[in-house]
């Protein structure tokens, strides 16, 4: 397989963006756009999008050759010179457009780059960019439109999806499956050893870790973020279908993660946990091992799970609980410096009323 060179920078007409997107043109169709950048920064060449209405009066100063509106943006608004490309949902389609520009820029080089070492019985789908210095090991299958990044290393028998991106340095280790489309940052591991040790006396004795990794389609994994392989040998940590898992992110083995799950950065998920569809962990939470959390539910962030978590709820704090209970902890956490003031005061009053009270005690008697 032949590396070719650098492509030239991708344009596409205005009239070939809105058939892509689904929108309409007003004004010239055959605008050449070769760039996507936000409405202040656009120069001309380059698409701009108006979303939110306060940004709405800059499409009379914008240097873009042509904005993305939605249909509510009357047409009055519309500066002579610049054409807009009308659509249902303005973000969602700057999305779709800047993904046209992205997918060009990424896959700069078609084939294998001779400093690339490729082991035997690789199959490399069509398409796929393998670039410099990247590692490949014996039998690993590569599928179309795929791109591996400088300095990538797959291992042996892994099997990487079609449109997958692995960015440089990203490790994929043998065994492991990547699904369709699935985005790895630099730095990260997929199917490091899992945190497996037996204690022996005093000293700590290595539990092989031989299970695999799992990654289905559409998920995004962040940089430096660890995903660890299970410890047996039929077992699977599985990151579900269009999970997204930002940097610094760590996943233990046997970890079961459900779709569309939202992880954010230096969040540790402990041994065995599992995750159902939809679950948002916020920024350093953290989860014991050995439990499940409900779909649809959010734990907020510095949040710390010890036990299982029913689906459809809000939860945070450590240890994590509902969220309401949780501010009203809070709540009374904040107060108890006033309450122990008040709870002196009241001490100092009983013992003055109780020396009073002496002298009276003992006329009486």
């Amino acid at each position: 397989m032949r590396f070719h060179g650098a492509t030239s920078r991708p344009h596409k007409t205005l009239a070939e963006l809105a058939d892509l997107v689904g929108g309409s043109v007003v004004g010239d169709p055959g605008i050449s756009i070769s760039g996507v950048a936000g409405i202040r920064e656009a120069k001309p060449g380059e698409v701009t999008f108006v979303a939110n209405p306060k940004y709405a009066a800059e499409i009379a100063t914008t240097k873009a050759s042509a904005v993305i509106v939605g249909h509510d943006v009357d047409a009055g608004r519309i500066p002579d010179g610049l054409s807009a490309l009308r659509v249902e949902d303005p973000y969602l389609t700057f999305v779709d457009v800047l993904e046209v520009f992205a997918v060009r820029k990424r896959r700069s080089h078609i084939g294998v780059h001779p400093s690339a070492v490729v082991g035997d019985g690789v199959a490399i789908g069509d398409g796929v960019s393998i670039q410099a210095h990247a590692v490949i090991g014996d039998r690993v299958t590569i599928g179309d439109g795929a791109v591996v990044g400088p300095l990538v290393f797959i291992g042996d028998d892994a099997r990487i999806g079609a449109d997958c991106l692995l960015y440089p340095n990203v490790t994929v280790r043998e065994e492991v499956t990547l699904g369709d489309r699935v985005i790895v940052h630099s730095g990260a591991v997929i199917g490091s050893d899992g945190f497996g040790f037996a204690k022996v006396s005093d000293s700590h004795r290595k539990i092989p870790q031989i299970g695999t990794v799992i990654v289905e389609d559409d998920v995004e994994i962040g940089a430096n973020a660890t995903v660890d392989r299970a410890t047996m040998t039929d077992g699977a940590t599985v990151i579900g279908r269009g999970t997204k898992i930002d940097n610094l992110v760590q996943v233990a083995h046997n970890v079961r993660i459900g779709e569309n799950c939202l992880i954010v950065s230096l969040v540790g998920l402990g041994g065995s946990t599992e995750l159902e569809h939809n679950v948002t962990l916020a920024g350093q939470a953290g989860t014991a091992g050995h439990l499940r959390i409900g779909a649809n539910t959010t734990i907020a962030a510095k949040a710390g799970v010890t036990k299982d978590v029913p689906p459809n709820v809000f939860y945070s704090g450590f240890p994590a609980t509902d969220h309401s209970t949780d501010l009203k902890q809070q709540a009374f956490a904040r107060r108890v410096p006033d309450l122990i003031q008040e709870m002196r005061a009241l001490q100092r009053r009983v013992e003055e009323l109780e020396c009073d009270e002496e002298p009276r005690l003992q006329a009486d008697s």
